[in-house]
């Protein structure tokens, strides 16, 4: 085979990659019917004991209420944080394919001038 038709076959398989790297992304999963399941370590708090309940169990419940509400900032902010490293692992994977795609098309460029300057 001659350089020439090397060339050649190697532009018209970057090329037909490269179409094929463009096609249409997949659909978004669809999103779950039902909330996900609560994986905190935090005791829900009993119900309202009504509007007719003593002043001291009302305290007790406030009192209960206020220490949930604390844990589930804290377990909220536990969850936040390993979301804001998987974003950032995510950004830097789509970084590195972007990198990879531009060497990529640098490098079929570079084969279609050569093909053509062969003519």
């Amino acid at each position: 085979m001659t350089p020439l038709r090397i060339a050649a076959a190697l532009a018209c398989f970057a090329a037909a990659s490269y179409a094929m790297a463009q096609s249409a992304a997949p659909a978004p999963a669809a999103v779950p019917a039902t909330p996900p399941a609560d994986t905190s370590s935090c005791g829900k708090p009993d119900p309202h004991p009504g509007r007719l309940a003593s002043t001291g169990k009302l305290r007790g419940w406030n009192k209960e209420v206020n220490d949930w509400q604390e844990c589930m900032k804290k377990h909220i902010q536990g969850l936040q944080a390993k979301a804001d490293a998987a974003v950032k692992q995510a950004n830097a994977a789509v970084a590195d394919s972007n990198a990879a795609i531009a060497s990529y098309n640098a490098t079929v460029k570079d084969l279609q001038a050569q093909a053509e300057a062969a003519k």
